[in-house]
């Protein structure tokens, strides 16, 4: 079997987070789809789910990509609950996702282990 890893307090806040930002936008979703008060849920799961992002910062980039990813998607469906607008709801998510990977360094993460690689 293979050891597992064990996990830092940080990431061990990091995953109850996560368990806890899903929860909040499950129940965002099932709960009154369109309404304001679902798009307040979701930003909710949203601000958890970023929180997530920040404390567990996992070694495996499409780990941190679906986080991040799911976290804009909670963001993006408040905005357009809110706005009722395309527009807005596309320029914020770009923007939240920007701000994210840009944040949590994901893009010097890419750089650092682009050279461990395998090259075609």
């Amino acid at each position: 079997m293979k050891k597992l890893r064990q996990l830092t307090f940080l990431q061990s806040f990091g995953v109850l987070a996560l368990l806890l930002g899903l929860l909040i936008e499950i129940y965002a979703l099932f709960n009154g789809l369109g309404t304001r008060l679902s798009g307040d849920d979701m930003f909710g799961g949203a601000m958890v789910l970023a929180l997530a992002t920040a404390f567990i910062h996992s070694k495996n980039l499409p780990v941190n990509l679906g986080l991040i990813a799911l976290s804009t998607l909670g963001f993006a469906y408040f905005t357009f609950i809110h706005t009722q607008a395309w527009l807005w709801t596309i320029i914020l998510a770009v923007l939240v996702a920007a701000f994210m990977v840009y944040f949590f360094g994901l893009r010097g993460e890419v750089r650092h282990n682009q050279s461990e690689w395998f090259h075609f």
